[in-house]
């Protein structure tokens, strides 16, 4: 009998109402779910990643590959530093167990120059006398070296997996300066 009532009302504008709003509500879910767990724009705020990316445009961050793996060297990420409540975006410099510094204008990574020719072409002003990243961590840097607050200083330190966000993949607004972001190559 209840089937019967059921079947009666399918055709009823109370029924598709209800049936619209359960549709509307699971593809909210769903969306909030993506855009949580999977991919999500994020815009730059400021001058830190300069050249590489700049104030105001959109960039598309892909959350799933750090589930995984750790980031590589070169890779830009989108983390929280430890007590902010803002994103940053910063390109991975240091792996776990290395020790990272820079000296006469340049990045060393356990005391080799880092070759950073594709996105950094002046010298660092300021000596930063160095730290082991731990383990389960990542070493960040803005590639605007003298414009950006990053792990070398004390504030926020070696970057914790479980501050990791995601990787940028493309920047996708402005459309005229649509590009895919891929992590620099070292030789």
């Amino acid at each position: 009998m209840a089937e019967d009532e059921i079947y009666a009302q399918k055709g009823t504008k109370a029924w598709r109402a209800i049936d619209a709003g359960v549709y509307f509500l699971l593809v909210i879910m769903i969306a909030l779910a993506i855009r949580c767990y999977i991919f999500e724009p994020v815009r730059v705020e400021g001058s830190s990643m300069v050249p590489t990316l700049l104030h105001n445009e959109y960039m598309f961050v892909e959350k799933v590959s750090y589930w995984f793996d750790m980031p590589e060297r070169g890779d830009i990420i989108i983390c929280y530093y430890p007590g902010y409540k803002e994103s940053c975006v910063k390109r991975v410099i240091g792996l776990p167990g290395e020790y990272v510094s820079v000296s006469d204008g340049r990045v060393l990574i356990n005391g080799v120059p880092l070759d950073e020719t594709e996105y950094w072409n002046d010298e660092i002003y300021d000596d930063y006398s160095g730290t082991t990243v731990g383990n389960r961590e990542v070493f960040v840097i803005g590639d605007n070296r003298n414009g950006s607050k990053d792990s070398r200083n004390e504030s926020v330190g070696c970057i914790p997996m479980s501050k990791v966000v995601g990787k940028v993949r493309a920047v996708v607004f402005p459309l005229n300066r649509f590009r895919i972001v891929r992590g620099a190559r070292y030789p």
